[in-house]
């Protein structure tokens, strides 16, 4: 499994041309030895450097693909408009609002490139690094496919699609609930539970071919509830409260009853 990390650095698209907002780094030196590291989207992120700093000396920060929301930071945080602060003193830790979670599977992608400058005004090298990230993990019942009722002995068949965000690859589980339903061979359909890991983004879940209700006086219910779910990074995910369960009304079986009339008696 992935591990989040909660102090990371992080940016929108790579550079193709140099950009005007970063001529204010001195030198073009870049150290790019930091690894990857991944975030999820819509978090506030605090990163601070782990360097020996001495009082007096001035940082400068540059971030696309979020924004910085320390006192004194200007621009949006886009390739065109980076979000920027400028050479400060004692500037060695900041804080950023990584973009907002569009809920898929796929990531973001960003950057943050900051720059130390010594009392007497030497530079280190431009340090950058690469930050994925990744929306909330959660699980739903795609909404197009919504509860319905069917009377006894109707054929079902088909099936649901379950939703997954965050990062692959996902796990889920869900349980099959029947309050005295048969399925087609006249056999009990009993609680069931099913764990599945899949890569994709969205999964079927098999609905059955027949559903009997035996009753003959009440309604009786096939539910399929999503009881737990998580993506490649450590921690639980979310089941959405409003799209956890699906459930198919079968309707009491009808009878027709026996026939009856007036009828002659022989002697």
């Amino acid at each position: 499994m992935k591990n989040v990390t909660g102090i990371c650095l992080v940016f929108i698209g790579l550079f193709s041309v140099p950009q005007p907002a970063r001529s204010q780094f001195i030198g073009t030196e870049t150290d790019s030895s930091l690894t990857l590291a991944e975030v999820r989207k819509g978090s506030i992120v605090e990163y601070s450097l782990q360097a020996d700093a001495n009082p007096g000396e001035e940082f400068r920060w540059e971030v696309t693909g979020g924004k910085i929301i320390t006192s004194g930071a200007v621009g949006e945080g886009t390739i065109a408009d980076p979000s920027i602060i400028e050479f400060a003193a004692d500037m060695h830790t900041i804080e950023v609002q990584w973009l907002p979670d569009d809920s898929t599977s796929g990531f973001f992608t960003g950057n943050i490139w900051v720059q130390k400058k010594t009392t007497s005004n030497c530079a280190s090298p431009v340090m950058k690094q690469k930050i994925y990230q990744w929306s909330m993990p959660t699980a739903s019942i795609n909404r197009n496919y919504t509860d319905f009722s069917i009377c006894s002995g109707d054929l079902v068949g088909g099936y649901i699609v379950v939703d997954l965000t965050g990062a692959a690859d996902f796990s889920y589980s869900y349980s099959i609930q029947s309050n005295g339903l048969k399925d087609e061979n006249g056999e009990a359909i009993n609680t069931e539970h099913h764990a599945i890991t899949t890569s994709n983004d969205t999964a079927r879940i098999a609905l059955p071919g027949r559903l009997v209700n035996p009753s003959t006086e009440a309604s009786k219910y096939y539910t399929i509830e999503l009881t737990a779910m998580n993506d490649d990074f450590l921690g639980d995910g979310e089941i959405v409260s409003d799209r956890k369960e699906f459930t198919i009304t079968v309707y009491p079986s009808v009878q027709v009853g026996t026939i009856e009339s007036v009828r002659l008696n022989r002697r």
